[in-house]
């Protein structure tokens, strides 16, 4: 009998929303004050290795700029530059066949089994599309703008 449970389909790890986080961070704070992993790590509450981690998944993304000593950390782009799917395809992977796992040992003999993963894979990659189409959409700009909205006193800390 199968059985599936919610881990089974859609994986995407916490790293996506702290790498979100830690992009707003630069972005509104890094004009006013050295932002460096301690510090995204205290407003996070995640360990500053596993940010260091992510600020090395987002360099390489070419969406960060990490200076050692008193220079911190500073967007390579401007924040309308960068959508959340940048964020997301330097953090996950944008993968159909990864974002959603499939069960490792389906019977090949049983109708269903042998035929779920092309049954199911154009659907799925139709999902992955959307899901780039939707975040592609939604620049660090515009969450900046959200979060002033929501918190006006900060607008003397963005840039």
């Amino acid at each position: 009998m199968l059985q599936f449970t919610r881990g089974d389909f859609m994986r995407v790890s916490t790293r996506f929303p702290i790498a979100v986080h830690a992009m707003m961070m630069i972005s509104a704070l890094s004009s006013k004050r050295r932002v460096n992993s301690d510090f995204i790590s205290e407003s996070t509450g995640v360990n500053a290795v596993i940010i260091r981690n992510i600020f090395s998944q987002l360099k390489k993304a070419n969406l960060i700029t990490v200076s050692p000593g008193p220079g911190g950390t500073t967007l390579s782009k401007s924040p309308e530059q960068i959508s959340l799917w940048d964020i997301y395809a330097a953090i996950e992977s944008d993968k159909t066949e990864d974002i959603f796992k499939f069960h490792e040992n389906p019977s090949p003999h049983c109708p269903i089994g042998s035929n779920i993963y092309e049954l199911l894979f154009s659907h799925l990659d139709d999902a992955v599309t959307a899901l780039k189409d939707s975040l592609s959409q939604v620049s660090l700009a515009v969450l900046l703008t959200d979060l002033l909205e929501k918190l006006p006193y900060l607008s003397s800390d963005a840039e």
